[in-house]
């Protein structure tokens, strides 16, 4: 990606910059994999979804592409009110540990809503640290999960909620034996660090 004559970033492009990220945690890829889906990249990546890096629309478009999305979906502004009727959420399943997860809402750049089911024994993949600042708050629907921070863990259980700061690596296990079904809002500043 060629940042020559790169204008200085706008609050645009942190938008930009916050829907690269977000519908790529939802799609639970790297920057590297990104990088080789789109031709951009992953420094460049890395720059564009913290906001600090113009894309040309060329640029935009196949970071689109690379992320299975129209270029609207991650520059459009949302409308006054946004309904998602059942069966309509973007659903995403883990191949290898059956890990449900659907994209409930995004209302503003920097905040998304999550519902996840997690099958009996099984993890999910080590998510990298967020920006300093990133909250995390997990609310136990049935069941019971373990949220990993760094090197700490907590053991919520059913009807249990936790904000926790997401600035370390970090992950989450169903040690319990039944599924796990928990809502997952995920808060980043709005912006810098």
């Amino acid at each position: 990606m060629s940042t020559e004559n790169s204008p200085p970033s706008t609050d645009s492009d942190l938008q930009f910059g916050l829907a690269v990220r977000a519908r790529r945690a939802q799609l639970a890829i790297t920057l590297d994999q990104l990088a080789q889906a789109s031709g951009v990249t992953s420094g460049a990546l890395s720059r564009v979804e913290r906001g600090l890096l113009s894309v040309s629309l060329r640029n935009a478009m196949a970071i689109a592409r690379g992320l299975g999305c129209e270029l609207s979906e991650l520059v459009q502004s949302p409308a006054p009110a946004q309904i998602t009727r059942a069966g309509e959420h973007a659903r995403f399943v883990h191949e290898d540990t059956g890990i449900v997860r659907l994209a409930l809402a995004r209302p503003q750049p920097g905040l998304e809503l999550l519902h996840y089911a997690v099958p009996p024994g099984q993890a999910s993949s080590h998510f990298a640290p967020h920006r300093p600042g990133t909250r995390e708050v997990f609310y136990v629907e049935t069941g019971s999960l373990r949220v990993f921070t760094g090197t700490d863990s907590v053991l919520l259980q059913a009807g249990d909620s936790a904000q926790l700061a997401m600035d370390t690596e970090h992950h989450f296990a169903n040690e319990g034996r039944g599924v796990a079904h928990f809502i997952l809002l995920v808060a980043a500043p709005a912006h810098g660090g």
